[in-house]
C-alpha cells in the first residue's frame, strides 16, 4: 500500500478527531488562548523534529513562507473550530474538504508550488462534482 496514501486517510481523521478537541478546548479557553496553546504545541513539536531528525537550514524564503503558514493555520483552526461549534462538524468538514479539492485542483493545474501543471480531466472533474453534491446534500440534510 502507497504511504502517502496512508498518511493522507490518518490526517483525515486526525482532522475530525482535532476539530472536536478544538471545540472542546474553546469553551475554556476561548477561541484565542485555543489558537495559542495549539500553535505553541505545534511549534515545539515541530521544532523538536527539525533539529532531531531533518537539521534545517533557516534562510529568509523559508522562514517567510513558514510565518505565512502559521498565520494561515492560526485562521485555519479557528474558523473550522467556529464553524464546527455553530454548524456542526460534518457540515464543516464537508464544505473544508469541497474547498480544498477545488483550491488543490487550480493549484495543481496552474503548477503553483510544484514542478509541472497538471491536466484537469473529465475524471477528476466528476470527482470534485461527486464530492460538492455530497457536501451540499451534508448541508442541507
Amino acid at each position: 500500500m502507497n504511504p502517502a496514501l496512508v498518511l493522507a486517510v490518518l490526517a483525515g481523521a486526525a482532522i475530525g478527531i482535532q476539530v472536536v478537541a478544538n471545540t472542546i478546548g474553546m469553551k475554556s479557553l476561548g477561541i484565542g488562548g485555543l489558537v495559542g496553546v495549539s500553535g505553541l504545541t505545534t511549534g515545539v513539536v515541530g521544532f523538536a523534529v527539525a533539529f532531531f531528525l531533518s537539521r534545517p537550514e533557516f534562510t529568509g524564503r523559508a522562514l517567510t513562507f513558514a510565518v505565512a503558514s502559521g498565520i494561515l493555520g492560526a485562521f485555519i483552526v479557528s474558523a473550522i473550530t467556529l464553524a464546527a461549534d455553530q454548524s456542526g462538524l460534518a457540515q464543516t468538514l464537508s464544505l473544508v474538504i469541497a474547498s480544498q479539492l477545488i483550491v488543490g485542483l487550480v493549484i495543481d493545474r496552474l503548477g503553483l508550488f510544484g514542478p509541472a501543471a497538471a491536466d484537469i480531466g473529465l475524471v477528476k472533474v466528476l470527482g470534485i462534482v461527486f464530492i460538492l453534491v455530497g457536501g451540499v446534500l451534508v448541508v442541507r440534510g
